[in-house]
């Protein structure tokens, strides 16, 4: 059979004495030379690890050598094949496919990623997503301080207003804890100083749980959240692979034949695995959704296709079968307006949810304090095709100090719904009734300090309902209203909208209705928009046009210019012209906010008919670690630090308009704990005398971790080399590598000896090695740069080789 081969000894040289190596392992296509490579490691497309791997050569092809430990650590089920029995941790696998049928493997030398494919019965019950805890990164000891400048001078009447409030949020990392800190600072003629809140929390990795010490609050998932000083412990959704979070039924179907299961959720595929012949369990779907209809294929080995459909729904609250979330609060009720009079009881939550078999989910909790007693029990259910409900019921006891001993009860109803066929989403339908003796906690609490104007909740009704009609718009409606016992005060709001796209344009209309005991009368708006784009005009820019008129005879209309500017189109501008109902120009608003590699800087003027003001703010983050400060753009709570020393002016890929500093370090505001984010610089604008080993790195942050992203970074010369032993040139395919304080730097000779290599500094040695007619060879090259040398761009320089 003919194959492709590349005979070496048709490389025209143009020297008639220069030698050739042995290149055999080039020869055919794709072929490379063994040795060892650091590879990130995936297991059916999911990642597993980067870790340095041995290879060998083998049929033309690099197969990795893998020892039986590292095949378990990769959630390979070696155990359940008796053809690992004999062997011990250590010992090497190279034909993965001898020991598991079906298995086998395959190297990308330029991705240098080795991707191992195993049969679905051959893995350990491990979910989709998941990254082993011992790949988690706490991160670096380091502290940051996020800042949000506003500030504004206003004239008015010949008085001048001038206005300035900063946030700030702070934090500090040693080790897994984490210090945080939220204080404003205000400026209202007197400065105001107002700590809100200090906490301290870390991981607690074998419970999958978050401890948290200091200012807090309760979730609100089944009692309403409450702030709180203390201690709290609870379950950390953000520690599960997607596939385990949230619910998602189990699909159960029976193959014939080493069969292809697909699932498919609104026209997309969202799952897809191989089975062996015989009953199978999908247990790790992403929750894509709340609700919907599940449309699973099964394509056996001959093509046949069995097909069915799965209905579900759940309420948010809904676990998986055998899936527990638990919470634990202790400590002292807290009321953020300082209040001097308010009851500050110390008080015990805990709540459980837990996921039974026939997508039943059981929850329950308990609130304890000197003077009020409550419990809550309740149960969700998804009836496939009928949608899902959750029922739950809480009785309270509140001991009042004007009014006594009250006891009541309260009951609500959740109702969750995808009407697949009409495109109809019940996003939510809740209602709940309360006896007049029921109180929650913050209610009794807003009782005890002596607020006798306080009402008890008598009931609370929400929904929200949205419509697609494919291609012709989409209508919402959401509504939410609650009334109170002894009173006639009731909150009632309801928005009803329409939008629409044609080709580029974006258009709606809108209905606002609310009522409450702030308003004199209830309150009715109309709405309309339409955003236009200017792709021709102006690019990256649009014009917008909004109408608001309300049932008070007011009426408002704005004409709004808005787009981007500069190279990275990181000058956003917005120019604004407001009308009145009557038709006269009323207000005029310009802006620019310039996002920046460390920080955004906004600045802004209206005017109208009462006051003239100039707005101006700044928004960033200063990091301290142990390479400096560091400035960044607004920081979320777990970021990364790009470490690439030397590489000045480089840009993030990872981050919008983010570059290095000069020193070569940078800020990736934001990064998803517990999952693996990849950051990348761009190589092309590294320095003429810079180079690194690789333009991505892979970190695996913890909940709040500052991660350092480190870049082996060459700093030196770019220098094509032509290497000589007595006047020939070296042997082309000659392995050349150059040691630099520590790092090394390799390459391979070309044509007439010349190599280039990159990261050179002034002088040194290069140690070059080659295989000619199976004896190995090597020499030294000595070499020195001078000062007119050292220039922008590659240097040329020759060297002897002894």
């Amino acid at each position: 059979m003919a194959d492709e081969y590349f005979n070496p000894a048709a490389l025209e040289l143009s020297s008639n004495e220069q030698k050739i190596t042995d290149l055999s392992y080039f020869s055919n296509r794709g072929g490379q030379k063994p040795g060892s490579y650091q590879v990130d490691i995936f297991v059916d497309d999911a990642l597993i690890n980067n870790q340095e791997v041995e290879f060998v050569e083998k049929n033309n092809e690099l197969i990795p050598v893998l020892t039986i430990k590292q095949l378990d650590d990769m959630g390979i089920n070696v155990k359940a094949f008796p053809t690992f029995s004999n062997l011990h941790d250590n010992d090497k696998v190279t034909q993965l496919a001898k020991f598991i049928p079906g298995a086998f493997t395959k190297f990308d030398f330029a991705m240098q990623r080795l991707n191992i494919s195993v049969p679905q019965v051959a893995l350990k019950e491990k979910h989709r997503g998941y990254i082993d805890p011992s790949h988690w990164d706490n991160g670096v000891n380091a502290a940051f301080v996020n800042y949000n400048y506003i500030g504004s001078s206003s004239k008015s009447n010949n008085n001048t207003e001038n206005t300035n409030f900063v946030n700030l949020r702070g934090g500090i990392n040693l080790g897994p804890w984490r210090l945080r800190n939220i204080a404003t600072y205000r400026y209202d003629k007197i400065w105001h100083w107002q700590s809100q809140s200090v906490y301290a929390q870390r991981d607690i990795i074998m419970m999958k749980s978050l401890l948290r010490i200091g200012d807090t609050y309760t979730s609100g998932e089944l009692f309403d959240s409450v702030q709180f000083q203390g201690i709290q412990i609870f379950s950390d959704d953000n520690m599960l692979p997607d596939s385990e979070r949230g619910f998602a039924p189990v699909i159960r179907g029976i193959a014939h034949s080493n069969a292809k299961i697909t699932v498919s959720q609104r026209g997309y595929v969202i799952y897809e695995t191989f089975v062996a012949p015989g009953a199978f369990e999908i247990k790790d779907l992403y929750p894509t959704s709340q609700s919907g209809d599940l449309y699973i294929t099964i394509k056996e080995s001959d093509g046949t296709l069995h097909k069915f459909i799965q209905p579900y729904s759940a309420v948010p609250y809904m676990l998986r079968k055998g899936r527990m979330k638990y919470s634990l609060s202790v400590g002292r009720y807290h009321y953020s307006h300082g209040d001097t009079y308010l009851r500050r009881p110390k008080f015990l939550q805990s709540t459980l949810f837990y996921g039974l078999p026939f997508d039943i989910t059981l929850y329950g909790g308990v609130q304890l304090a000197d003077d009020y007693r409550s419990m809550a029990i309740g149960a969700g259910r998804g009836f496939g095709e009928y949608g899902s409900l959750g029922v739950d019921a809480t009785v309270a006891q509140t001991d009042l100090p004007y009014d006594g001993y009250k006891s009541g009860q309260s009951v609500r109803a959740q109702y969750q719904k995808d009407f697949t066929s009409t495109q109809t989403t019940f996003t939510m339908a809740s209602y709940r009734y309360s006896s007049s003796g029921f109180y929650t906690f913050n209610e009794a609490n807003e009782m005890g300090r002596g607020n006798i104007n306080v009402n008890n909740t008598r009931s609370r009704s929400e929904v929200s309902v949205s419509q697609d009609f494919s291609g012709y718009g989409n209508f919402t409606i959401s509504a939410y209203t609650q009334n109170y016992w002894r009173s006639n005060q009731e909150n009632r709001t309801i928005h009803i909208g329409y939008n629409n796209k044609y080709k580029s344009t974006i258009w709606g209309v809108g209905y606002f209705y609310t009522t409450s005991s702030y308003c004199d009368r209830p309150e009715q708006a109309v709405s309309f928009y339409v955003d236009i784009p200017l792709h021709e005009l102006l690019p990256d820019s649009s014009i917008s046009y909004s109408l608001n008129n309300d049932n008070k005879g007011n009426m408002s209309q704005q004409l709004t210019l808005q787009g981007a500017m500069l190279e990275d189109r990181n000058l956003y501008y917005s120019v604004q012209q407001g009308y009145e109902s009557q038709g006269n120009i009323v207000n005029n608003n310009v802006s620019l906010d310039y996002h920046g590699s460390i920080g955004e800087a906004t600045l802004g003027y209206s005017n109208d008919k009462y006051n003239h003001r100039i707005n101006y703010g700044l928004a960033g983050g200063v990091v301290a670690h142990s390479h400096g400060i560091t400035l960044s753009q607004p920081l979320g709570d777990t970021f990364g630090i790009v470490s690439a020393p030397g590489a000045g002016n480089v840009k993030v890929q990872s981050a919008d308009h983010v570059h290095t500093n000069k020193l070569g370090y940078a800020v990736v505001p934001a990064l998803s704990p517990f999952h693996k984010n990849d950051i990348t610089i761009d190589t092309t604008t590294l320095g003429d005398n810079v180079d690194v080993d690789s333009g991505a790195v892979s970190v695996v942050p913890d909940n709040g971790a500052i991660v350092m992203a480190d870049f082996n970074t060459h700093i030196g010369n770019r220098v094509l080399f032509t290497l000589t032993n007595n006047n020939i040139p070296l042997p082309f395919g000659a392995i050349a590598v150059l040691n630099n304080g520590g790092t090394s730097t390799s390459g391979i000779v070309a044509d007439k000896g010349q190599l280039y290599l990159s990261g050179v500094p002034t002088q040194g040695i290069i140690e070059i090695k080659w295989n000619t007619k199976g004896q190995n060879c090597k020499c030294h090259a000595h070499f020195s740069i001078h000062q007119e040398d050292s220039t922008s761009g590659i240097i040329t320089i020759p060297a002897t080789c002894q």
